[in-house]
């Protein structure tokens, strides 16, 4: 690398200006990091346990918990419902909180006037005594009994769901849900707890452990600096070298999108630490050959010829070591191994093009004489005295050395595995302690779930899967570590036991395929909701959530292992159910079992790696061998030490004995390099031991203290207990590495004394890649021949079907995936003078068909409305209160089915710009309210030719974008009138939308006695 040299020296500027605007380019992609602690992001995105947790989370909703839990003397006091009423309407009122459900607004489903009563389980706060004992009854009738109101009554939770937002949109809202909760608190004990919680609080304490810690790293560093050379160049060179290599490195993190996460937040303190390692041995020996009477440019110029391949060597080892990671198993440990490698690589290049030609630039620094340099004479004789030690008593340094490997053998057998997020926080964190509350008080923080596919759509609906289901849910009920498993079942048995008047005998499955299916749809007109986190769109699929304890390893393991033999057992002989077991502790023991294969592929990995290195940079294989020695030791020790002390193997200290190898080859190489030039140089065995041991001697003590002290800054994390230790076995590797370097190595070497050796200073070929950084509305003229309410009353758009007469359509709902169900149903409809009467017969599929639903409206009354069940054999009546919810689970209200929508007459109509849409001129109405009127604002799109609504959209109360779309289309003329045979409505909000698309329409008349109850039952 001779021309290297030469052109640093002769063009110095040239490097220094490379290397500034290098830094300026990194530097400014370093704000689009993102941190990110979520247990997903720790596996590949293909493997199968990720994959099929992606799945549920697709099909059923998040299954990430996050939860607001209060802890009181007694839930069930006007006080402290009212304090829990306050706080989820507060939570519920954030942007991005789709529900919140709340033990006030619990699903009740119990019999009543209407056949079966689905209500909230409170209407407001209960006061009285007499309210708040019926309140603490009808809890009992709601899915949620026992969940979000402990049996005990101590305990209450409000469970968040939220919109599908962004990470940092989420993070928003997370904070601020945190801050109401820290307002409400006292006397009761509120805590925000659950996974989702978790990772967004591990995401925080990273953000503040790093803005603590690097500063602390930076000061330590330069005292050790100072301490080091005494001088202003010891200090800012090495400085400058980390600063720069840690700048490229966030940079090139931004560049390719690679968030921070619970790994890689040591990034930062490891490379300022190992940055300054290089610039150490550098500046050691330009000091030495200025005091020993050489000008400035022989010294640097001998010192870079000199200490060259040793740093090479060095640095590519300890790149090795962190490269090694990349057979990892989990993600964020590849990516710290890749990204500190290639921080280790750049301090490397750093240091052999930017050190020197700033060297060059200015005056050499001050040489201290023998007598100013009193604590260094300390040194130089305490490493003389190791030195002579292992020359003397070299066989009692091995024995030494053996007998500390077989003890901590031993120890490292004692090691326990961990993969619970939590548990890398110190005890007296509030994310730890809100954890060990909710475990406590309301039987787990985490959740776990068991889907069943039946195959086939509506194959949840047979009373057989129903009843495994069951039966699944009660072995989960053993468990003493699983709680309140939930599942499509508790609602149907609740459902049957309202349809037959409260009796407690028929808590039960329903009998037939078609019972459950009418009782499920009846469930979903009654206004019923939740359906979704149960059952899949299609009802091919169903889940049972569970409550799960944070364990530890072992135990973790042998739950979901007992799950899952228990459903092998039950269902692996059956084809037409497959059953499934995931969830976040399903992810935990996945990578448990991957901790330890992480471990070895990483050893072997490493050893093999940097042991190839050091013999083919040093051009001799038993010196390339000796130097692995002190690795031994280290690795070894390491392991001994976490299995006496109880430090279990996990994400971070599973990277720590691949660390210690790339780290510790660096003492035996720059020892061994020095060793060999002092043996070329003439000197004997003892003189060339002595010599090295006082020189590469002195860099290594002061790089080893600066190592030491740089890891044992991690100890004062405020957040990670799991960063603290792995701080203090960082430290012990250092020490360890460098004891054996100092001891071990002159021992080892005496068996080569006979043996000529090769100075071996040839460097092979690298070549070291580096990855290039790279990275309209238009509005027709006004019209005015019309006002907005002329063009309201010309619109008829009050009923979905005009007049009277039959029609038979298709109905299509689709949920926020794309799945769809699909009903074929006939529609008789009688309209006159006195009111409007309509029925509604299912037709299709076969486990509803003959589901009717009778709708009656007398004069300016309100919709009269029963559903007949033929699985039952009975009607049941809707409740007047229900015309405002969805009808049936689709898009459209009762209202809207029934015809009782008047825009004329609720609104009143602003006109527009005209616009153009689909080719036909439309004019665009603005309908404010009036008092009774059900949208706050709608916005409506009217076809010149024949006034036909093409579009409106619909705005809730205090929505700025529309609640709901209503798209119709596909006109023709019936019997003179022009009847949109298409129409979507879409819940702009859920992102579900509803299809009907009519057929066969006909206005010949309908016999009167279809609308009655006696028909219903035919």
């Amino acid at each position: 690398m001779t021309w290297l040299r030469k052109s640093v020296l002769r063009w110095p500027w040239l490097y220094v200006a490379l290397a500034a605007v290098l830094t300026l380019i990194t530097a400014s992609l370093i704000p689009r990091l993102q941190f990110d602690a979520s247990i997903t992001s720790m596996i590949p995105d293909d493997d199968p346990v990720l994959a099929e947790l992606l799945e549920v989370t697709e099909e059923f909703g998040s299954q990430e918990l996050f939860a607001v839990a209060l802890r009181a003397e007694d839930v069930y006091t006007p006080a402290v419902l009212q304090k829990i009423h306050r706080l989820a309407q507060e939570i519920e009122a954030l942007p991005g909180v789709s529900q919140v459900d709340s033990p006030l607004s619990a699903q009740m489903i119990e019999s009543g006037f209407f056949g079966i009563d689905i209500r909230p389980v409170a209407d407001g706060v209960p006061q009285s005594p007499e309210e708040i004992e019926a309140f603490r009854a009808d809890f009992t009738h709601t899915p949620y009994a026992g969940r979000l109101i402990t049996t005990d009554g101590r305990g209450a939770m409000l469970l968040v769901k939220f919109e599908p937002w962004g990470e940092d949109e989420k993070r928003a809202v997370v904070e601020e849900i945190e801050r109401i909760a820290q307002r409400y608190e006292g006397p009761e004990e509120i805590s925000v707890v659950g996974d989702l919680y978790i990772f967004h609080y591990t995401e925080y304490a990273m953000q503040r452990d790093l803005f603590r810690l690097v500063p602390f790293v930076a000061i330590v560093i330069i005292a050790v600096l100072y301490w080091t050379f005494r001088s202003f160049l010891g200090v800012f060179i090495p400085l400058l070298t980390v600063t720069i290599s840690l700048v490229w490195t966030l940079g090139l993190m931004a560049l390719f999108e690679v968030p921070i996460s619970i790994i890689s937040m040591v990034l930062p303190m490891i490379l300022m630490t190992l940055g300054i390692a290089s610039g150490i041995h550098i500046l050691n020996k330009y000091q030495e050959l200025l005091g020993q009477g050489l000008e400035k440019s022989a010294a640097l110029e001998r010192t870079f010829r000199e200490i060259t391949s040793p740093v090479v060597m060095a640095a590519l080892t300890t790149s090795a070591g962190f490269a090694s990671l990349v057979t990892a198993f989990v993600r964020p440990i590849r990516e710290f191994g890749i990204f500190t490698a290639f921080g280790v690589a750049a301090a490397m290049g750093l240091s052999l093009t930017l050190v020197p030609a700033v060297l060059s630039l200015v005056n050499p620094p001050p040489v201290k004489g023998e007598k100013e340099g009193a604590s260094k004479t300390l040194l130089g004789r305490g490493l003389q005295r190791v030195a002579r030690l292992a020359l003397s008593r070299g066989t009692l340094v091995l024995a030494v050395g053996a007998g500390l490997l077989v003890v901590m053998a031993v120890g490292g057998s004692r090691i326990q595995l961990e993969s619970n997020i939590v548990n890398y926080f110190d005890e007296r964190t509030p994310i730890r302690q809100a954890t060990a509350t909710v475990e406590e008080v309301f039987g787990g923080s985490m959740q776990l779930a068991v889907v069943f596919d039946t195959g086939e759509p509506d194959g949840i609906k047979d009373p057989e899967v129903l009843g495994r289901i069951a039966k699944t849910q009660e072995y989960l009920n053993s468990f003493s570590t699983i709680n309140h498993p939930t599942s499509i079942v508790d609602v149907l048995k609740l459902l049957n036991q309202a349809l037959w008047d409260g009796d407690p005998s028929f808590y039960t499955i329903p009998e037939s395929r078609e019972a459950v299916a009418q009782q499920l749809l009846l469930f979903t007109m009654q206004g019923g909701s939740g359906l979704d986190s149960m059952v899949s769109y299609d009802y091919q699929q169903a889940l049972i959530n569970a409550q799960m304890k944070t364990l530890d390893a072992g135990e973790l393991a042998a739950v979901i292992r007992a799950v899952e033999d228990y459903v092998e057992a039950e269902f692996g002989g059956d084809p037409s159910l497959t059953v499934t077991v995931t969830g976040t502790p399903k992810v935990m023991m996945r990578l448990m079992d991957r901790y330890v294969q992480t471990q070895i592929s990483s050893l072997v990995t490493s050893s093999v790696g940097v042991g190839l290195i050091v013999v083919l940079l040093m051009g001799s294989a038993a010196l390339g061998l000796l130097c692995l020695v002190p690795l031994l030791f280290t690795v070894v020790v390491n392991f001994g030490a976490m299995g006496f002390v109880g430090v279990p193997l996990d994400a971070v200290t599973s990277i720590i004995a691949s660390l210690a190898i790339g780290l510790g080859i660096d003492y035996a190489i720059h020892y061994v390099s020095r060793y060999r030039l002092e043996r070329e140089a003439g000197k004997s065995f003892d003189q060339a031991v002595l010599a090295a041991g006082t020189t590469s001697g002195r860099a290594i003590f002061f790089n080893s203290a600066a190592l030491i002290v740089g890891f044992l800054v991690l100890a004062f994390s405020r957040y990670f207990q799991a960063i603290a230790i792995f701080g203090y076995l960082m430290a012990l590797t250092m020490v360890i590495s460098s004891l054996a370097t100092l001891a071990i190595i002159p021992v080892l070497l005496r068996f080569y004394e006979n043996r000529k050796l090769e100075r071996g200073r040839r460097m092979r070929r690298m070549a070291v890649l580096f990855v290039a950084l790279v990275l309209g509305i238009s509005s027709a003229a006004w019209a005015v021949d019309l006002s907005g309410d002329d063009i309201l009353s010309q619109i008829e758009l009050g009923n979905l079907l005009a007049g009277s007469g039959t029609a038979e359509l298709e109905m299509i709902t689709e949920n926020p995936n794309g799945a769809q169900r699909s009903y074929t149903l006939r529609i008789y409809r009688m309209q006159d003078e006195t009111g409007e009467k309509q029925l509604l017969e299912y037709l299709a599929p076969a486990d509803v068909r003959g589901t009717k639903f009778l709708s009656i409206k007398e004069g300016d009354g309100p919709s009269q409305m029963w559903l007949y069940m033929p699985a039952l054999g009975r009607e049941r009546r809707i409740a007047a209160n229900m015309t405002g919810d969805k009808f049936m689970g689709t898009d459209f209200t009762y209202e809207e089915i029934a015809g009782d929508f008047d825009y004329e007459e609720q609104y009143s109509a602003a006109r527009l710009p005209d616009e153009t849409v689909d080719g036909y001129g439309v004019y665009v109405l603005d309908l404010e309210p009036g008092a009774d009127a059900p949208y706050e604002r709608v916005k409506m799109w009217v076809r010149h030719e024949g006034m036909l609504p093409m579009r409106l959209e619909l705005f809730g109360h205090g929505t700025a974008e529309p609640s709901k779309t209503l798209q119709l289309g596909d006109f023709r003329e019936v019997e003179g009138e022009m009847i949109p045979h298409y129409l979507e409505m879409r819940d702009e909000l859920a992102k579900t939308r509803t299809i009907i698309k009519l057929s066969e329409i006909s206005s010949e008349g309908v016999a009167e006695d279809i609308f009655s109850l006696r028909y219903l039952r035919r």
